[in-house]
């Protein structure tokens, strides 16, 4: 049998195996039907946000020299052949292979801009590319996007070096990490950038104290329906699509049980928990959203107001479903869809004030104009026209649109524009950015009433910030982190940690409480047992100063005294203390200790083979083994309530 060896693809030349890859791509069927040459794509995609999302209706790829919207498309610049087209290639690539969302699409494509601009020495040919163009493009985004979004494209910028390496398109490899260091402050709570940090994700407590204020002093329809909106937010916690993605039959009434009787109130009658039903986004399963106690009266009358607001809109809906081809607007109801009518009847059905708007209307919606001297447009027209833009309700959720909660007529909430009768639209997120934080056109709720900060400046907010908020309430009160991920709708407890705030001191103060309500284990409970109650505050006070999460537990040293001598070696320290049922450190943990416990076995090797220092590895390394063992016995203590604190002691030196 003959054998051909054949030639692999690094030897068939980068600028072949660019070629390659580019007609790979074109012939892929991720977007749908595009043309691959054009600058910008309305694509399909098969991974989009909810409905309610402002970039929902969002479907263009720009493979242009500026960022998607910063220019009219008709003023864009193509980015330079070839890179255009490598680019393009990995886009629908990346497509093909595992759906994304646009955003994600649209990040890889701004990390593009930034290498673009570092290719002009080389004909922006990506055959030509050096791992030094990769890290001139991330010092450029460095520049322009501090924090979080530098780390993003640094990402980005190492994907498009994977491709380069698949395809093997450059003739070198592209040996690229992300430079850009990730912000990562969830374990970083001491010192002035953690409190800014801190603060730049919570809530003030102007803004508090405004909201409260402003909550019963609104009066219009418009402003009652985003008031409302943020009072849920603040009773729930959502993450803002989830909320306004719920049905309008949303409320869930259950009575409270313990010990399998049912509980009663003060006044005798049984206790009823109130919840709100929702779909929760990030994987997360449908459950009850239940409502805290104090804030049920809150809730209920958010839901009964924005119901009735909206209720128009949904009848609207199931008019129009029952009805083809109609809207629900005078003088489209009951007549011939075929007749026509002047564009100041347009205007005076939609409820539209001066003369000539009606006709304006219909030019800036496409409606078909009959004649020249008597313009009239066509009643079917316009009823097509208004019943175009009625959304689609999400594929992931299984509702019809008349059930969704967050309906109103288009321009509802616009400062400006006339509201649009018979038309449907999803209440969005940015409605409801707009409102707190305000824009170039439009006033916050803030301005508009009167309301400062301390120092009298404007009042800034977002809606996320009462979700980091309350999560931080939640740490700071000891809940369970099992509970604060089901309550959040989260499907892993290790994506609390990104929305607790809770400082060093604050944290210091939680366990101090802990130890006073005896639900803390180990010698320090035991010593803060011992003393007079004349002397335990101060000791606590002195012991627990201040406190900071670890991978395995809570590390309780006061560093404002002297650096910490074990740095690096917790499960044998004695200012670390452990928090039972905690998922993640219980994880970490045994992590550690399968870890440790080979490194062991090879100092004990190295140590029969009688290498100078390998006795020293083997204690040190018994030392750290036998600290985690306690730890995960901890854990695996079913005598131990969850929640609990145990401070566990250090190995005894031998």
């Amino acid at each position: 049998m003959t054998l051909h060896a054949l030639t692999s693809a690094r030897h068939t030349g980068a600028q072949t195996n660019l070629t390659r890859m580019i007609e790979k791509a074109r012939k892929a069927g991720a977007f749908g039907s595009i043309v691959f040459e054009s600058p910008v794509w309305s694509v399909d995609l098969v991974k989009t946000k909810r409905a309610s999302s402002g970039r929902a209706q969002v479907h263009k790829l720009y493979f242009t020299e500026s960022k998607a919207g910063s220019r009219s498309e008709e003023d864009r610049q193509p980015l330079r052949e070839p890179f255009g087209a490598f680019l393009k290639a990995i886009v629908r690539l990346r497509e093909d292979a595992a759906p994304k969302h646009l955003d994600d699409h649209a990040t890889l494509l701004r990390a593009g801009r930034y290498l673009h601009a570092e290719m002009e020495s080389i004909g922006y040919d990506p055959c030509l590319l050096l791992p030094d163009h990769f890290d001139a493009a991330a010092r450029a985004s460095v520049k322009a996007d501090a924090g979080s979004t530098a780390y993003a494209l640094g990402k980005k910028l190492v994907e498009i070096a994977d491709w380069i390496n698949r395809y093997n398109t450059a003739r070198v490899r592209i040996d690229f990490r992300n430079p850009n260091p990730r912000i990562d402050d969830t374990n970083a709570r001491i010192g002035k950038d953690a409190d800014a940090r801190r603060a730049a994700k919570l809530p003030s407590d102007a803004a508090l104290d405004a909201l409260a204020e402003i909550a019963n002093l609104v009066t219009e329809d418009v402003d009652v329906l985003r008031m409302r909106t943020i009072e849920l937010l603040v009773c729930g916690g959502w993450r803002i699509n989830e909320l306004l993605s719920i049905p309008a039959d949303c409320e869930v009434e259950e009575a409270a049980y313990e010990n399998g009787k049912p509980v009663l109130g003060a006044d005798g009658q049984p206790v009823v928990h109130y919840g709100i039903r929702y779909y929760g986004e990030k994987g997360a399963p449908p459950l009850p959203k239940w409502i805290p106690t104090p804030l049920v009266d809150v809730a209920r009358r958010a839901v009964a107001d924005i119901r009735r607001i909206t209720q128009p809109t949904r009848d609207a809906v199931i008019w129009m479903a029952a009805n083809p081809g109609r809207i629900m607007v005078p003088g489209f109801i009951d007549a011939d869809l075929e007749t026509m009518m002047p564009p100041q009847e347009v205007g005076a059905a939609l409820g539209f004030a001066g003369r000539s708007a009606g006709l304006q209307w219909c030019r800036t919606w496409n409606i078909p104009l009959h004649g020249t001297k008597a313009i009239l447009v066509r009643r079917r027209d316009v009823a097509a026209a208004i019943r175009a833009e009625i959304p689609s309700p999400p594929a992931d959720i299984p509702l019809e649109l008349s059930e969704y909660m967050f309906l109103t007529p288009a321009n509802f909430t616009h400062a400006d524009r006339a509201t649009i009768p018979g038309s449907v639209r999803f209440v969005t997120d940015g409605m409801i950015a707009s409102f707190i934080g305000g824009h170039s056109e439009t006033r916050s709720v803030f301005d508009r009433f009167g309301k400062s900060d301390a120092g009298g400046q404007p009042i800034r907010m977002n809606s996320h910030q009462f979700r980091h908020w309350l999560n931080t309430l939640a740490q700071h009160g000891g809940m369970n982190q099992l509970e604060i991920a089901r309550w959040s709708g989260r499907k892993d407890v290790s994506q609390n940690a990104a929305y607790d705030h809770v400082s060093g001191a604050q944290l210091a103060s939680r366990l101090r409480d802990l130890v006073e309500a005896g639900q803390i284990k180990g010698p320090l409970a035991q010593a803060h047992a011992r003393l007079a109650p004349r002397d335990r505050s101060r000791f606590l006070e002195a012991q627990i100063a201040t406190a900071h999460v670890t991978d395995i537990g809570l590390c309780i040293h006061d560093w404002s005294l002297a650096p910490c001598a074990n740095h690096g070696a917790c499960a044998d320290c004695g200012e670390h203390v452990v928090l039972k049922g905690d998922e993640r450190q219980r994880e970490a943990a045994v992590r550690l200790l399968d870890e440790t416990k080979f490194l062991l076995g090879r100092a004990e090797e190295e140590a029969a083979d009688e290498t100078y220092g390998a006795a020293r590895w083997v204690e040190s390394q018994r030392r750290v083994v036998s600290g985690l063992e306690r730890i995960v016995a901890v854990h695996s203590d079913v005598a131990v309530p969850e929640g609990t604190l145990v401070h566990v002691p250090p190995a005894p030196v031998a």
